[in-house]
């Protein structure tokens, strides 16, 4: 942890006096705790860790590198800290931080200056060390055992919501902490829905069934989409799912060091539009994760990022067909100095089930 901090210093050392992190991801990061009220305050190279009563026994527990304070009232105890340190500009993180939160902090101190400050963070985080990228493979292994041990539920007269709550059932007992997402489970006509979060609709034969999951083992969150088939395939079926393959395919061989996530991007989706699927392809192509299930980089068409050595991102390519369904595939990559290695584990092979 001592060294994260470190980095971070380092970071932002020159441009900034004293910074407030309030998102959960970015304290365990920095300091391991996992708890669910806890603030980090650094100023001039000193760290605190702020919470209140509940938690401090976990935090004296399971904080590395910073004191921990405790606070009766939060308002109250941040402001005690940054004006205890003397200085006179903070910088907050605009996404973790409500404008009742900034509003209160501006009553309490008005003589700092509050001003948003988060990319240094997310720099940070986007490159895995070893022990994060072993986490992230547990989390991985959870999760693809668990939906193998579901797989055999997924049959015609059994409803969606059924199939998410038995596959979060089964991460639960493998050992995962808990889903990392609501999970997705999207069959028939609602495959077409890329968010189509399970439903009380059963599945019935011929359908496509979509299922978006992951875990979270350690903090840290595994995503995975298999589509399967319900019963033998209509030879659409076999097409739109070999298109949506080999798109993928492609991505996962453009996914090296130095490649424009752009790139990586546009190895799927115009593979996708020569097959004439280039409408209903609607997202982009994956995205980091991490601490998070979707954080930087993000692998689209807008992407200005380079892919480097220790990024964990998903690549996961679909097409949807309203009123008919549809197909994605997922799975988790580290980037590697020899490329793409997949560290989700389901075979991809279109499956068919019941």
């Amino acid at each position: 942890m001592k060294k994260r901090i470190t980095k971070l210093w380092q970071l932002v050392g020159r441009e900034i006096e004293a910074m407030l992190i309030t998102s959960p991801e970015n304290i365990r990061y920095l300091c391991g705790f996992s708890g669910s009220e806890g603030s980090i305050f650094f100023a001039r190279q000193e760290g605190f860790f702020l919470t209140d009563g509940r938690y401090t026994t976990q935090a004296r527990e399971e904080v590395k590198g910073l004191d921990v304070i405790t606070y009766k009232e939060k308002i109250k105890g941040i402001a005690g800290i940054i004006k205890k340190m003397r200085v006179r500009s903070v910088g907050f993180e605009a996404h973790a931080v409500t404008v009742a939160l900034l509003k209160e902090l501006e009553k309490e101190i008005p003589a700092v200056v509050l001003q948003p400050y988060s990319d240094k963070l997310d720099q940070l985080r986007i490159i895995k060390d070893t022990s994060e990228i072993t986490i992230l493979k547990k989390a991985a292994h959870i999760a693809g055992q668990s939906l193998m041990q579901v797989m055999p539920l997924i049959k015609p007269g059994v409803r969606e919501i059924e199939i998410a709550a038995e596959l979060e059932y089964r991460i639960r007992k493998n050992g995962g902490d808990g889903p990392s997402f609501p999970f997705i489970v999207a069959s028939g006509a609602r495959a077409a829905l890329p968010h189509g979060t399970a439903s009380q609709k059963k599945i019935a034969a011929g359908d496509f069934v979509v299922v978006d999951y992951g875990a979270i083992y350690g903090g840290y969150a595994s995503d995975e989409t298999c589509t399967f088939i319900i019963g033998r395939p209509t030879r659409k079926q076999e097409q739109i799912y070999r298109i949506v393959r080999e798109a993928q395919k492609r991505a996962l061989y453009a996914l090296k060091p130095g490649q424009s996530l752009k790139k990586v991007d546009e190895a799927a989706r115009l593979y996708i539009e020569k097959q004439g699927y280039k409408k209903y392809f609607k997202h982009g192509t994956g995205h980091g994760i991490g601490l998070a299930v979707h954080e930087p980089p993000r692998i689209s068409l807008l992407s200005k990022d380079t892919a480097l050595e220790g990024m964990v991102v998903t690549i996961e390519p679909g097409i949807y067909l309203p009123g008919w369904g549809g197909v994605r595939i997922e799975d988790t990559a580290v980037v590697t100095r020899h490329g793409a290695e997949v560290i989700t584990e389901t075979n991809k092979a279109l499956t068919v089930l019941a």
